[in-house]
């Protein structure tokens, strides 16, 4: 019995080291899209601003946005590994802002709805 014992513990003890390894370069893969990125959006609907400075700073699962309008607006943000999101905001007022794009080295390209507004972003890391 004790010699069982002893087996299942060995075996769990080598799991968890191999799942600890693995897990490390997922742990540091997790943050591969923070910094900050600059550019511009550009009006693809309605009637606002046809073209914008934009700067996105993302850390972690957050992303700061500046433009004209609104400065240090801060949202939840995941990105995928891959680079893709598909992020949707809705504030204290009920107004929606849909973000769905892909980070692809240092540039992000994306496409914001923002009613009554459509923009394209297209920003790179600094």
């Amino acid at each position: 019995m004790s010699e069982k014992t002893f087996s299942s513990r060995c075996l769990a003890s080598a799991l968890g080291l191999y799942l600890t390894v693995a897990g490390i370069p997922a742990l540091g893969a997790e943050h591969t899209f923070d910094g900050v990125y600059s550019g511009q959006r550009v009006l693809t609907k309605g009637s606002c601003p046809a073209v914008d400075d934009v700067s996105v700073t993302i850390h972690g699962e957050t992303l700061t946005f500046t433009n004209s309008a609104l400065k240090k607006f801060v949202v939840g943000f995941f990105v995928r590994q891959d680079g893709s999101f598909d992020e949707i905001h809705t504030d204290v007022d009920g107004d929606t802002v849909h973000v769905v794009g892909r980070i692809t080295g240092d540039v992000i390209e994306a496409d914001v709805d923002n009613p009554p507004c459509e923009y394209h972003w297209h920003l790179k890391k600094q």
